[in-house]
This record gives structure tokens, sequence and C-alpha cells, in this order.
């Protein structure tokens, strides 16, 4: 019944809108970090409406700038963890 609820919690898009709205605003102190906005007035339980961030996978980063993009990581994880 738990794994059910936590499943179909997963599939409710205003859930997660508001998730990310909630992670944007945490991720405010590191600014080397872009969280896409989110539009709750677009989205519905089935729809989630988010703004459109170009970058790259870490796998395509130059191999210089892969020790510092995963101690960003790390801090971000920390950042979200620590702020509840």
């Amino acid at each position: 019944p738990e794994f059910a609820f936590r499943f179909y919690q997963e599939l409710d898009y205003n859930l997660e809108c508001e998730n990310g709205l909630r992670i944007r605003e945490q991720m405010k102190v590191l600014p080397m970090v872009v969280i896409p906005d989110n539009f709750p007035e677009y989205t519905s339980r089935r729809v989630h409406v988010a703004e459109w961030v170009d970058g790259e996978k870490l796998s395509q980063s130059k191999a210089d700038d892969v020790g510092a993009l995963v101690n960003l990581g790390v801090i971000t994880y920390l950042t979200q963890l620590l702020d509840k």
C-alpha cells in the first residue's frame, strides 16, 4: 500500500511543480546552480510546465571541469538535505 501511494504521488505533476518551486528557492544560495522555473498556472495533475534550460550532460563536459561539477553536485545535494 505504501509503495502504491508514493508511486501515485510521483505521478501528480501539481506536487512536482510545488517541489520544483521549493527547490528553486533553496538553490538561490548557489548561483552556479540553475533550476528551471515552474509554472503552476499551466500545470495540472497530468501536465507539468517548466522552463527549458539549455545545458550539457556531465558526460560531455571537459575532463578539467568534471571534478568541480561533481563537487557542486555534492554541495547541491547537501543544501537540499540540510535545508529541510
